[in-house]
């Protein structure tokens, strides 16, 4: 078996100008300062955007604040600009493939809340309801979050693994390593495995077909 890990916000929905929108007004609300909206390129570590908000170390009550405003205010840019949600389609795509392979989990990962991670896998049509997931709400860091997933999945699956892979930006890497998973950045991934998977499907399928027709001929 085979754990494929997505992370939704730097492989599936990069950081945009609504998530530094939200991230600002999120500020505003629990810190009473303010951060340039254009400052905000990665979600990956909430920790980082308060200090350079406020020169000060968050709580982790700071913390469960700001992601509870910033989800609100994320809510709110996804109605105001619906069309301009970006998304990398391909790796989207990727996932519907893999779903269909019996040797392999599809997981989901974000640095973000679980409420979060439902806004932007719903505003990119991607449903994720049925998939392994793990967010900030279960971990601190990002070695944690991935540790909380690989967990689950055992758990829920019960399978012995293969291996792990990671499909997600560079600030994921030093997390992969410690959670022993392979690493790739998103565009490395589509060069590499979109032909294997979709061959792979395809001789899965060539073979249940066979094993039909050779079923009917009986």
């Amino acid at each position: 078996m085979k754990l494929v890990v997505f992370d939704l916000d730097t492989a599936l929905c990069q950081t945009s100008g609504m998530d530094g929108f939200a991230m600002a007004s999120a500020i505003k609300d629990v810190a009473k300062c303010r951060i340039k909206p254009e400052t905000v390129r990665e979600l990956h570590d909430l920790s980082a955007i308060w200090y350079r908000a406020t020169r000060r170390f968050p709580s982790a009550l700071d913390l469960a604040g700001l992601q509870k405003r910033f989800s609100f205010h994320l809510r709110r840019q996804f109605l105001i600009r619906p069309s301009v949600i970006p998304a990398n389609y391909g790796l989207i795509e990727q996932i519907n493939l893999l779903q269909h392979k019996k040797d392999t989990i599809v997981g989901l990962v974000s640095a973000t809340s679980a409420t979060v991670m439902q806004l932007r896998a719903n505003a990119i049509g991607l449903v994720c309801a049925t998939l392994p997931h793990a967010t900030g709400d279960d971990a601190d860091s990002l070695p944690g979050i991935l540790l909380s997933l690989q967990t689950r999945v055992r758990r829920s699956f019960g399978f012995y693994f293969d291996s792990f892979d990671l499909i997600a930006g560079l600030a994921w890497q030093t997390a992969a390593t410690a959670a022993h998973m392979n690493h790739y950045l998103p565009a490395d991934y589509l060069k590499s495995g979109s032909v294997q998977i979709r061959d792979q499907i395809r001789d899965s399928q060539l073979t249940r077909s066979s094993k039909l027709f050779s079923f009917a001929d009986c």
